[in-house]
């Protein structure tokens, strides 16, 4: 029998974090974002002290130690016990209070309104978002928000990409589209994209040398200089940083209406 989403998602990990990232050899086509994870760090840190903060997807490394040491009380889940398993390792050699789960993010097993703010990176482009999104509202308190660094699916060149290099991600991956963006409305007042990376992209070939810094910040410049003369464009950015705030504890059937169901 064929192993369901779920599964399937956690054997991808499982096999990923218990051998050499399949992902290694591409790492390098990153560097063009590293701009946007300072950003979104900054979003985080800048949220998180004294605050009960959940990540999702938090694998053996994650973002944790550095949310631990800005001042929150830090819980990580992630669908694959392999990256658990390392994760409770290293915080215990760091003798570091993080709890650590291995758990589904759409069906979590925490208490409703247990966290002031949820965050992750690349994490519910994995996940059923009616579901993903439903559970996030349910477990942050009133007045508590989410903050995701995600991939965007509009770009052909990067779908382009993603064709032709199928092993590098799961079956069930799904790069968020406008209207995933726009389905959080059903479950937070508060839904504020950031987007970045596309014409800034260009930088890469510059990545070993002296140039790259001046380039890629010249080009991210422009891209959000673009942006503001062309909305239209945002959809073809490669990354995006989703901001939800103001969870709207609603049941399903609510929420299915709203989105015309």
């Amino acid at each position: 029998m064929k192993p369901n989403r779920i599964e399937r998602e956690k054997n991808f990990h499982d096999i990923r974090f218990e051998s050499e990232d399949p992902r290694k050899s591409v790492k390098k086509y990153y560097s063009v974002v590293q701009s946007t994870k300072r950003i979104y760090r900054e979003h985080v840190i800048s949220a998180c002290r004294d605050k009960a903060l959940l990540e999702l997807g938090c694998g053996p490394s994650g973002s944790t130690h550095l949310w631990h040491r800005s001042g929150a009380k830090v819980t990580g889940i992630d669908i694959s016990p392999e990256g658990i398993k390392k994760a409770v390792k290293t915080a215990e050699e760091k003798n570091l209070d993080i709890a650590y789960h291995a758990m589904n993010a759409e069906r979590t097993e925490f208490p409703d309104n247990s966290f002031d703010l949820t965050v992750g990176m690349g994490i519910i482009h994995h996940l059923e978002l009616h579901t993903c999104y439903k559970e996030l509202a349910r477990i942050l308190k009133p007045g508590g928000s989410a903050i995701f660094m995600e991939p965007l699916g509009h770009n052909p060149l990067v779908n382009l990409y993603r064709y032709v290099t199928p092993s590098l991600r799961t079956e069930d991956e799904h790069p968020l589209l406008l209207q995933d963006i726009e389905l959080a409305k059903n479950y937070f007042d508060e839904v504020t994209p950031e987007y970045y990376q596309l014409c800034s992209l260009a930088a890469f070939p510059f990545r070993k040398t002296d140039l790259f810094e001046t380039v890629s910040s010249k080009l991210e410049r422009f891209d959000q200089a673009l942006f503001e003369i062309v909305p239209y464009l945002k959809r073809h950015a490669w990354v995006c940083i989703l901001k939800l705030g103001s969870p709207r504890k609603t049941n399903d059937s609510s929420a299915e209406k709203s989105n015309g169901h």
